[in-house]
C-alpha cells in the first residue's frame, strides 16, 4: 500500500455509507481509500476487578502501532475507531461499472486494497478468506497488549467484524516470592527473630536498567505475614518489617521494597521445644505460595553437675577423670538434653590460664558426660589448678560461662618426678655365682610416667671394706624395660662374698639401689665344674601342721626333701657335700642347720617340733628363706633356691552337714580339719560306722549312711585318743533298719485298741445274764457274792503264749565303695572286715 495515500476513514455515523462519498480518479492505484472502522474500547480487569490507569497498546495485523490508551476510572479505555473494511474505485472489477467514482461495488473491499489485513502474510485475492462465491473477505486482525505495573500483564488479538466491539483484558499478575534466611531446625535464645527476603514477579539478579527491573518483576511486595505457632487465622497474621530502605512502589535495578525483611517475637516466657512459623508474601494482587519453617527454642540455660572428681582432691597419675550429668530442658519430657552441644572447662593455674572443650563425641541424649585432662606435659611440680565447668547448648554458654552456673572445683595436681623403679631378675640375693668370661645379669627397669634412660651397676668386695670392683651403666632397654648386662666375672676371688647393687634413672630422679648378695665360685681348678641346681618341680614352699593344744613328739607333720633329686655334678666320681647355708650376714638363719636334718643319703628333714627348743611360740616355728647347698671335693658350690617351710598350727574341728535330717537312703557328710595322716573314726552307739584319713592339705571329711541312724541320733568322732560329739542327725519319713520309737507307740495303741474290744464284748454278755436273774433267790445270792473283776479273763481262758524264734536268715554282708575294706552286717548291725581286701 502507498504510504501516501489519502483515506478517508468513517464510523458509527448516521445517514454516511460508501454511496455517498465520491473518490476521484487518481493515476496509482491505491491513490484514495475509503476505511470502514468500528468503534472499539476495552475493559482492563485483573482477577476481576478494575485496573485504573493500565496501558493498552493497540496495533495493527502487522505489528504497528495504532493506538497507547489508559484506562479511566471504570477500568474502560476512551473509544476509538478501527478499520474494518477498506475499499477502492477500481476498473474492471467483475461486471461492476468502474471506475464510477464511487467505492460500493461487490468486489470493492478490503480483498482488493493491496493490504494484508489479517497478517497471514497474503494479500488480496492471494488470501484464501478472498472468496466471492462463498461471499467471504479478509478480515482486520488486530493486537492488544496490556500493561500495568503492579497489575499485571495481557496481550492477544481481535477480528474486528463490521459491528462495535467492547472486550476485556484480563491482565495477569505473578504472584510473589519469599524466602527465610534461616533453615528448620534453627535455634534461638528466647528471641526469636527471622530475616528472610522477596520479589514479585521474576528477578533476574542483575539488571541494566531500572526499566528492565519493573518489567521483569511486574510490580513489588507490598508487605510479609508471618503466622506464628500462636496465631490460627492469617488475618491475624504478624508483618515483618521492610529494611530494603526502599520506598513503597520503588523498584530500581538494584533494589526494591523486602528485599531485606526481619520478624521479631520475644518467647522467652514460652516452653523450649520445636515451633512452626508460616510465612507468605502479598504483592497487592495475590500472595506467594506459604513457606514454614520449624525452630528450635531455647530460654533456660543448661545445668551441670560433676561427680568425680571432688574438690581439693590431690591427683598425680598425670591425668585427672572428670564425670558427671548434664542437664537441659530442651526435648524434655522424652528426650530431655538432647540439645547438650558441649561440656567446657576453664582451667586457671600457675602461668596456666586455658579454656578448653571437652566434646570428644561421646556424649549421649542420655546426660552423663566423662573427660579426662592429661596434665603430664605440665612442669615438675605440685601446684594447685581451679576448674570452671559448664555445660552449653545451641544458644547458651557457647565458650564463655554466659547465664550459666558453672562448677568451680579446687584440685592438688602433682606432677612431681615418679621415681622409676627396677627389679633384677639374676643375680638373686644369696647366690652362689660360678664365674665366666661371659657373666650375664639381666632385670626390668620402668617408669610409671616416663621412661628409664639407664641403669647404674656397682661390684664391691664386702671382706675388703666394701672396695669398688666394677661400676657401669646399662642403656639399651627392650620395650618392656628389660635389660642385660653381660661382663667378665673371672677377677672374683673364690668364695668371697661381693655386693652387687643397681639402680635406675629417669632423668629425674634415681630408683632406690637394688642390692644382693653373692658368693664367687672360683676355684683354683681351673678344670673343675660348679655343681649344678635344677629347679624344675622345686618348691619354693611347703606347709607344714602342728596340733596346738598337743604336747607329742608327732603333734607336726614333717618336711622331707630328697636333695639329689635337684643337686648334681657332672664331673665323674665326685660326691656331694649337702648342707642348710648360714648367711654370715644376718642372724636369723643361724639355727637352721641344727634344726634342719640333711643325711648322707640327700634326705633334708625338718620337724618344727625341734623349734621347741628355741621357742616355745609356734609362730616362730616357720623358717623362711633356707637355702641348701652343695659343694664338690673342690669346694667348688652351688645353692639352691630358697624355700620357705610354713607352719600351721590347727585344733581338731567338726563341721557338721548343711541339713541335719536327710532322706532314708541319704548320707550325712562330715567336714573338718585334723593333722594330716590321722584317723577319723565316727561311731553310733558305740559301734563304729566309718573312718577317714586326714589329708595333706589338714582337711577330712566322712559320711554316715541313713540305714545306720534309727530315727535321730548323735554320731561321735574318735581322733588322737578322745572323743567329739558331733551334731545330731534325724531320719526324715519311715524307720530304716530296727524298731524305733514311732514302731514302738503304733503297736501299743493297736494292742490298746485290741484290750479295748475284748472288755467292750466281755461286759455286755454279764449285763444280759444278771437281766434275765434279776428277781431270783439265784441273783440276789450272787448279788451278795464280792464281785471278781478279772473273771472273764480265767472264763475266756486266755493266756500268754511265748514268741515262737525265728531262725535268723543267712548272713547279708553289704559292700559299700566309701567304706573300702568293711562290710555291713544287716543282721548284727556292725561294720565287719571285708576279708577279700588287699589291705584286709
Amino acid at each position: 500500500m502507498d504510504n501516501n495515500s489519502t483515506t478517508f476513514t468513517f464510523a458509527n455515523l448516521s445517514n454516511l455509507d460508501r454511496t455517498k462519498i465520491h473518490i476521484d480518479t487518481q493515476p496509482t492505484p491505491y491513490a484514495v481509500q475509503v476505511r470502514r472502522a468500528e468503534m472499539v474500547r476495552f475493559q482492563a480487569l485483573v482477577n476481576g476487578e478494575r485496573v485504573v490507569d493500565a496501558n493498552v497498546l493497540i496495533e495493527d495485523a502487522l505489528g504497528n502501532d495504532l493506538y497507547s490508551l489508559h484506562t479511566q476510572g471504570n477500568g474502560y479505555t476512551p473509544w476509538f475507531a478501527l478499520p474494518s473494511d477498506f475499499h477502492l474505485d477500481f476498473r474492471g472489477l467483475g461486471d461492476g461499472d468502474n471506475p464510477d467514482g464511487f467505492a460500493d461495488d461487490e468486489y470493492e473491499d478490503s480483498c482488493s486494497d493491496g493490504i494484508d489485513n489479517d497478517g497471514d502474510l497474503t494479500i488480496d485475492t492471494n488470501d484464501e478468506d478472498c472468496d466471492n462465491l462463498a461471499g467471504t473477505r479478509e478480515l482486520s486482525r488486530y493486537y492488544y497488549t496490556g500493561y500495568k505495573f503492579g497489575s499485571g500483564f495481557a496481550r492477544s488479538d481481535f477480528t474486528l467484524t463490521d459491528t462495535t466491539l467492547q472486550d476485556t483484558i484480563n491482565l495477569a499478575n505473578l504472584a510473589p516470592s519469599v524466602s527465610v534466611t534461616q533453615l528448620d531446625g534453627h535455634s534461638f535464645r528466647k528471641v526469636v527473630n527471622l530475616t528472610g527476603s522477596a520479589h514479585d514477579g521474576q528477578l533476574a539478579g542483575i539488571y541494566a536498567t531500572d526499566e528492565l527491573a519493573q518489567w521483569d518483576q511486574g510490580g513489588y511486595v507490598h508487605e510479609i505475614q508471618i503466622k506464628d505457632p500462636f496465631t490460627s487465622e492469617w488475618g491475624a497474621a504478624g508483618l515483618a518489617v521492610d529494611t530494603s530502605g526502599m520506598a513503597e512502589g520503588q523498584v530500581t535495578k538494584n533494589n526494591r521494597p523486602f528485599s531485606s525483611w526481619y520478624y521479631q517475637i520475644d518467647m522467652s516466657n514460652r516452653e523450649e521445644g520445636d515451633y512452626v512459623f508460616e510465612f507468605r508474601a502479598f504483592d497487592g494482587i495475590d500472595y506467594s505460595p506459604i513457606i514454614y519453617r520449624t525452630i528450635k527454642l531455647n530460654v533456660q540455660a543448661p545445668t551441670i553437675s560433676v561427680t568425680s572428681p571432688s574438690s581439693f582432691s590431690t591427683h598425680s597419675e598425670g591425668t585427672v577423670t572428670f564425670e558427671g550429668t548434664a542437664f537441659d530442658h530442651y526435648g524434655c519430657p522424652i528426650q530431655c538434653s538432647s540439645d547438650i552441644q558441649d561440656i567446657y572447662f576453664h582451667i586457671q593455674g600457675p602461668d596456666f590460664d586455658v579454656t578448653t572443650s571437652a566434646w570428644t563425641g561421646g556424649i549421649s541424649v542420655g546426660q552423663d558426660w566423662s573427660w579426662t585432662w592429661d596434665f603430664s606435659a605440665l612442669p615438675r611440680e605440685i601446684a594447685t589448678y581451679t576448674f570452671t565447668v559448664w555445660a552449653s547448648d545451641t544458644d547458651f554458654c557457647q565458650g564463655f560461662v554466659d547465664e550459666c552456673e558453672p562448677v568451680v572445683l579446687t584440685l592438688t595436681i602433682d606432677n612431681s618426678n615418679s621415681y622409676p623403679f627396677i627389679s633384677v631378675i639374676t643375680p638373686y640375693d644369696g647366690q652362689r655365682l660360678s664365674v665366666s668370661t661371659e657373666t650375664v645379669f639381666e632385670g626390668v627397669a620402668r617408669d610409671n610416667d616416663g621412661s628409664v634412660s639407664r641403669v647404674d651397676f656397682e661390684i664391691m668386695d664386702v671382706a675388703n671394706n666394701y672396695l669398688l670392683v666394677l661400676t657401669d651403666s646399662i642403656t639399651d632397654f627392650a620395650p618392656s624395660g628389660a635389660w642385660s648386662l653381660e661382663w667378665d666375672s673371672t677377677n672374683l676371688m673364690h668364695d668371697m662374698q661381693y655386693l652387687v647393687r643397681f639402680r635406675s634413672y629417669d632423668g629425674y630422679d634415681y630408683s632406690d639401689w637394688e642390692e644382693m648378695l653373692i658368693v664367687a665360685d672360683n676355684p683354683p681348678d681351673a678344670g673343675n665344674n660348679q655343681p649344678t641346681f635344677d629347679s624344675t618341680d622345686w618348691s619354693s614352699s611347703i606347709s607344714l601342721y602342728c596340733e596346738i593344744d598337743s604336747q607329742s613328739q608327732d603333734r607336726c607333720t614333717k618336711a622331707e626333701i630328697d636333695l639329689l633329686e635337684y643337686f648334681d655334678d657332672i664331673d665323674p666320681g665326685q660326691e656331694l657335700i649337702l648342707s642348710v647355708y648360714d648367711d654370715e650376714s644376718h642372724t636369723s638363719d643361724d639355727h637352721f642347720g641344727v634344726v634342719i636334718n640333711v643325711g648322707m643319703d640327700g634326705m633334708a628333714i625338718y620337724n618344727p617340733v625341734s623349734m621347741f627348743f628355741y621357742d616355745a611360740d609356734m609362730a616362730t616355728w616357720t623358717l623362711e628363706n633356707v637355702v641348701f647347698v652343695a659343694t664338690d671335693t673342690h669346694g667348688s658350690k652351688i645353692n639352691s633356691n630358697p624355700v620357705t617351710f610354713t607352719v600351721v598350727g590347727l585344733q581338731f574341728l567338726i563341721t557338721p552337714p548343711e541339713e541335719t535330717t536327710i532322706s532314708e537312703d541319704g548320707r550325712a557328710i562330715f567336714t573338718g580339719i585334723g593333722l594330716p595322716g590321722k584317723t577319723v573314726i565316727v561311731t553310733i552307739a558305740g559301734n563304729t560306722v566309718n573312718n577317714t584319713v586326714v589329708g595333706e592339705d589338714s582337711t577330712w571329711s566322712l559320711g554316715i549312711p541313713a540305714s545306720r541312724i534309727d530315727g535321730t541320733a548323735t554320731p561321735v568322732f574318735k581322733y588322737g585318743g578322745s572323743e567329739y560329739s558331733g551334731a545330731s542327725i534325724t531320719i526324715s519319713g519311715s524307720g530304716g533298719g530296727g524298731m524305733g520309737m514311732g514302731s514302738i507307740i503304733i503297736i501299743v495303741l493297736v494292742l490298746i485298741a485290741i484290750i479295748g474290744g475284748l472288755v467292750y464284748f466281755f461286759v455286755e454278755f454279764e449285763e444280759e445274764e444278771d437281766e434275765q436273774l434279776d428277781g431270783t433267790s439265784e441273783a440276789k445270792q450272787d448279788s451278795d457274792e464280792e464281785e471278781d473283776t478279772y473273771a472273764w479273763a480265767k472264763e475266756a481262758g486266755i493266756r500268754e503264749e511265748p514268741e515262737k524264734e525265728t531262725p535268723h536268715s543267712a548272713s547279708r554282708l553289704q559292700k559299700h565303695d566309701d567304706h573300702p575294706g568293711w562290710l555291713w552286717d544287716p543282721d548284727n548291725e556292725e561294720w565287719v572286715p571285708d576279708p577279700a581286701h588287699s589291705d584286709a
